[in-house]
């Protein structure tokens, strides 16, 4: 006595038309639409279209929303910590916390909060005024090793023409 899947297994190896079994000398093709069944001969092929064609139509629908509706898994810049969508080209690092959000959260956050109390959408910092507190939050950053502050440091000190320091950094 077999079960279903010893039968589905037996059944992957068999043409589809005929019923022949893969062997050495007769390699089986999956269809090319669906990958459900397979087919000794473009002739059982052809043979067995009409009792197929339904079944083969609702799988390649099926594999093909599977392709097209498919989340990439992440970004070579990670996720956001925030909505965890990947993070696309455009981000945000914050001073405060180094983190990098997304460009929608960081939207999102600005049309939150009111113009006198912004705050970081991650830690809910306030939101540094000027430069000397973007420097000092940077740099408590970097004397805390945090990878992300000290690429951004070494970026700055690249952007000055300073290599030297910024080999120090990177």
């Amino acid at each position: 006595m077999s079960t279903d899947l010893e039968e589905g297994g037996a059944a992957e190896m068999c043409c589809a038309s005929c019923g022949i079994a893969e062997v050495d000398d007769v390699k089986l093709q999956k269809c090319d639409a669906c990958d459900l069944v397979r087919y000794c001969s473009d002739k059982c092929h052809e043979d067995n279209r009409p009792t197929h064609e339904r079944a083969c139509k609702e799988r390649a629908t099926e594999l093909r929303d599977e392709i097209l509706f498919k989340q990439p898994e992440s970004s070579y810049l990670g996720d956001c910590p925030i909505c965890f969508l990947p993070i696309s080209v455009e981000f945000f690092v914050q001073s405060c916390c180094s983190k990098m959000i997304c460009d929608g959260c960081s939207y999102a956050n600005a049309r939150r909060e009111t113009k006198q109390r912004q705050t970081c959408p991650f830690c809910r910092h306030p939101v540094p005024r000027s430069k000397e507190e973007i420097d000092k939050n940077n740099n408590k950053r970097v004397a805390a090793n945090d990878p992300i502050a000290l690429m951004q440091m070494g970026m700055d000190y690249h952007k000055k023409g300073e290599n030297e320091a910024a080999v120090d950094h990177l």
